[in-house]
């Protein structure tokens, strides 16, 4: 083998090793495809992403004009605290969850397509506690 030869066919192997630790399997990728498609419909609408509730498995953003102002002189429940603010979280790109404010652990969240999501977002949006 020539030198030239030998040196085209280590700048392949490199080449390869570097694509291949940096490759994203083809489910991985779609759950990231999935989320930013979500991030990017809601973010500019005002949706904050929520570090310190998300997790590896779970992505939760909230929608701060949502919040309700807590009374420090009332505790509320433990066993019943009601959700401060309107929150989307996801474990699965393609079936988004909503959580309204006021809702309580009683209170099932709401499953929906995305598509439903971005159809009823204004809606979401617009819900505040007793309405």
């Amino acid at each position: 083998m020539s030198k030239a030869s030998a040196a085209k066919k280590s700048r392949r192997k490199r080449r390869l090793s570097a694509r291949n630790e940096s490759w994203l399997p083809d489910e991985v990728h779609a759950e990231v495809k999935g989320v930013a498609r979500i991030a990017n419909e809601i973010v500019p609408r005002g949706w904050e992403f929520d570090p310190d509730l998300s997790t590896e498995e779970l992505v939760t953003w909230y929608y701060p004009p949502s919040g309700v102002q807590q009374d420090p002189e009332d505790p509320e429940d433990p066993e019943d605290p009601e959700e401060p603010v309107t929150r989307i979280w996801l474990t699965d790109p393609g079936e988004p969850h909503v959580i309204l404010v006021g809702s309580t652990e009683d209170t099932p969240d709401v499953a929906l397509t995305v598509e439903e999501l971005f159809e009823r977002l204004g809606d979401i949006e617009a819900h505040r506690p007793g309405g």
